[in-house]
């Protein structure tokens, strides 16, 4: 059980620094595009901004889970996801925490999908709060 605890944490630092990556980047270009207009964006403007922003940060999410999706498929002693598609899904419905069960993993790699939702809800609230700070900055007059 150590093993799959150890690989967890492993992929939840893995994680973490690409959703860091992916929100520092979001954030600087924010800057960049908000300190480069001398006009205030219109009402428009700001939604488009805040959907962009929010698709930025899916993206980040999207390759966090076939981070897991990829170690699921290429690690040898997990047997039950047979393709990308399959182990893909798998990581999604985990990393969501929606956990449908049409699909699980058995013997003890399945700590690891444990590990995967928690991690997945730590990220969903790291987003979730950076989604509000970015449109409290979109929507406050300066």
């Amino acid at each position: 059980m150590f093993e799959q605890i150890a690989v967890g944490l492993g992929l939840v630092c893995a994680t973490t620094v690409v959703h860091a990556l992916f929100m520092v980047a979001g954030v600087r270009w924010a800057d960049r595009r908000r300190s480069s207009r001398n006009r205030e964006l219109g009402e428009l403007g700001k939604a488009l901004s805040v959907s962009l922003f929010t698709a930025w940060m899916f993206l980040a999410v999207f390759l966090e889970a076939f981070l897991w999706a990829a170690f699921y498929i290429y690690h040898p002693a997990i047997v039950t996801l047979s393709d990308m598609q399959t182990a893909f899904y798998f990581s999604m419905v985990t990393f969501t925490a929606v956990g449908y069960g049409d699909v699980v993993l058995v013997g003890p790699w399945r700590v690891v999908a444990s590990i995967e939702a928690a991690n997945g809800v730590l990220i969903f609230g790291w987003t979730t709060a950076l989604l509000f700070y970015y449109i409290q900055r979109v929507y406050t007059r300066h």
